[in-house]
């Protein structure tokens, strides 16, 4: 893969703290974060990083609150909600990670969009973490405001904040789950979801057929609930046959997000043609994106 410049090239003049870092929980909370979700774009690490994990605003310029962050120390600022400021303040972020710790890598695909970050080996090994070095994708389509990566991320904050009645719980990422998974000549691995809640409290999720409440399927601590995002329509013999089993068999419950309606469409098809039972059934949620998260099948 040829290599690419970095956004942030070494600085010309070195100051007094040059290759010196405080390295802090914040620290270490946003690299494991980058480093779960393999690819993650500046805003949604700004979303990650608020206190109510809000995503930002578009606060207009004669109404921004605070001073402009411009170097400096400035712990005693909060978060900034404006979205402009935020994403300033990752990059300065991701400036100290890249340049003095060597911990990431920025790339920006697209001049319209913000950039992304990567961890690196050694910023794996700082997490104490064995998993491969991921390079950036050398197609720059597979990160953009609407990629497969940047929605998984997306929903992930989503179901954090309590999106579709998710209850509080621990995120196992595609990456870890893989690093896991043992691989053996002739044995089968189950598919791998794009993530799972490890649930911590109890909940519940209503079943809605035409604006009416039929059913609230409890949650319980310790169920595991597998996330799929599907943006494109599979095979419907593989998803019947092999998918839908895998995940039925090996979590208690599977949240599916389509990203359009014949996505919607083919997996309410496969859910009553391939699962034998009501119980079944219910295990296996499905919910159409274009309706912002609102289950409506």
């Amino acid at each position: 893969m040829p290599m690419r410049r970095p956004l942030y090239p070494a600085d010309e003049k070195h100051r007094s703290d040059k290759g010196s870092y405080k390295y802090t929980s914040r620290d270490h909370k946003a690299l494991l974060f980058v480093a779960q979700q393999k690819f993650v774009c500046f805003d949604q690490l700004g979303q990650f990083l608020a206190p109510d994990l809000s995503p930002a605003t578009e606060i207009p310029h004669s109404s921004e609150e605070g001073a402009p962050l411009h170097g400096g120390r400035r712990s005693h600022l909060h978060w900034p909600q404006d979205r402009r400021k935020r994403i300033h303040a990752v990059a300065e972020l991701a400036r100290r990670w890249q340049n003095k710790m060597g911990f990431v890598d920025v790339w920006q695909p697209w001049s319209h969009e913000p950039p992304w970050l990567r961890i690196t080996q050694s910023g794996l090994l700082n997490l104490g973490l064995d998993w491969n070095e991921l390079p950036f994708p050398e197609d720059r389509n597979r990160l953009t405001l609407t990629s497969h990566t940047y929605h998984i991320t997306k929903r992930r904050l989503f179901l954090a904040n309590g999106g579709s009645h998710a209850p509080a719980h621990r995120w196992i990422s595609e990456r870890a789950i893989e690093a896991h998974q043992i691989k053996e000549g002739g044995v089968k691995i189950p598919h791998r979801p794009d993530g799972v809640m490890e649930l911590l409290e109890e909940g519940m999720f209503p079943i809605i057929r035409n604006g009416s409440l039929i059913e609230e399927v409890p949650l319980a601590p310790g169920q595991h609930v597998a996330i799929e995002i599907e943006l494109t329509q599979k095979k419907f013999d593989r998803l019947g046959e092999h998918i839908l089993p895998s995940l039925l068999n090996n979590y208690d419950f599977a949240w599916y997000y389509c990203g359009k309606k014949e996505v919607y469409d083919a997996l309410v098809t496969a859910r009553r043609a391939y699962l034998q039972t009501d119980e079944e059934r219910k295990r296996l949620r499905i919910f159409l994106l274009e309706e912002k998260g609102q289950e409506i099948g």
